[in-house]
Parts: structure tokens; C-alpha cells; sequence
């Protein structure tokens, strides 16, 4: 999987090392386990997938790389925990991870797993990802990894000055930077890709 990546070109030294402390089997299911290792999306019930290896690594090298911050001193939240898969990576990277999942019953697994990952430095929610989580913001990051129609304002006043949002709109590789100014927003469009619909 990691030669994979590499040929597909994520060369981020940090996001590679997260890839390899994070057993994607132990995320997939039993019934993936035998291709948890394959680079494509594995369904996980509920109409959710966990997401292809290739897609969360471009996703979390769009994220960090030339990051004004120290990764490992901010905050990131995560929009549609899932699995806890992409959940576990980001606990590699961020010294802090909020994560919140719509389907309570992927919420509950996946903090099941966390725990057993032995990781810490993260925080489960049920709740309405589009809302994002004020109680905690601003964040340095924010990641999505459902489509969504457009980038939700509630995102843009939670992240701080200076940082990003990456997740796919309308089927279109996104990230979203606020400037210092804080009504000032730099976006970028990227490649396309499939994901469920942001609900």
C-alpha cells in the first residue's frame, strides 16, 4: 500500500510515517479484512465507505504540506469519523483530533477502535458535521471526506487565521485557507473525485 501511495506521488515524509503506524485492517471490519490493504474503498455499513488509501493520503498532504503551523501542536477537526480509520491518522499528525460522525452506530465502532489504537488525543461526537464543533475552535485544520455542495460557514468561523479546510465540493479536491484577515479566504480546486454526499 505504501509503494502505492508513492507512485500515485504523496511524498510527505509525515503522512507516510502516519500511514505505516496505522494498521487499515484493524479499521476495515472483518468482513475487509482480506483487502485492507488494496488501494480502493471498502463499504463499512450505513451506505458509509472507508475511503481509498491513495485519497486520505492526498487529502492529509494537501492539509499539512507548507502548514504555517506546527502540525503537531494544533488542532484539526474531522468531518464524518466512519471507520476511525482517517480518525487514527490524523491522531499521528495533529496533537488534538475532534471528530464528528452522523450515524451513531459508526461513531460508537469507531471510538471502539481508537481506544483499542491506544490514541489519546482524540474526541468522538454524534452529531451534525456541517455544524462543525464550536466548543472547541478555532481550529488550525479542517478535513471532510464526504461531498459537499459547498463548504459550510459554520467551518469557515471555526477555523483559525491561517488555516485550511480540504474536502471535496461537488466532486472537486478543495482546500480553503483563511488569510489573517479573517473575511479574507484563499481557495484552491484540485483533482476530481466520488464520495457520499455530505449530510
Amino acid at each position: 500500500m505504501q509503494e502505492i501511495i508513492r507512485q500515485y506521488g504523496v511524498s510527505d515524509r509525515r503522512v507516510l510515517e502516519a500511514m505505516a503506524g496505522v494498521d487499515r485492517a484493524e479499521f476495515a471490519g472483518e468482513e475487509n479484512k482480506s483487502r485492507a490493504y488494496e488501494d480502493t474503498a471498502l463499504p463499512i455499513g450505513h451506505d458509509q465507505w472507508i475511503s481509498q488509501p491513495y485519497t486520505v493520503a492526498r487529502m492529509l498532504e494537501l492539509l499539512i504540506f507548507n502548514f504555517q503551523f506546527s502540525i503537531f501542536n494544533s488542532k484539526v477537526l474531522e468531518i464524518g469519523t466512519g471507520s476511525g480509520w482517517q480518525t487514527a491518522l490524523l491522531a499521528k499528525l495533529f496533537k488534538r483530533v475532534y471528530s464528528i460522525e452522523i450515524v451513531p452506530e459508526l461513531a460508537r465502532l469507531a471510538e471502539m477502535r481508537i481506544e483499542k489504537s491506544d490514541l489519546r488525543n482524540v474526541k468522538i461526537k454524534i452529531g451534525d458535521g456541517k455544524e462543525g464543533w464550536k466548543k472547541y475552535a478555532p481550529y488550525e485544520a479542517i478535513i471532510c471526506g464526504a461531498d459537499a455542495e459547498e463548504v459550510p460557514g459554520a467551518w469557515m468561523e471555526q477555523l483559525a487565521a491561517g488555516g485550511r479546510i480540504v474536502t471535496p465540493v461537488r466532486g472537486v479536491m478543495t482546500r480553503v485557507t483563511k488569510i489573517r484577515n479573517p473575511k479574507n479566504f484563499k481557495t484552491e480546486k484540485f483533482e476530481n473525485y466520488v464520495f457520499v454526499p455530505l449530510v
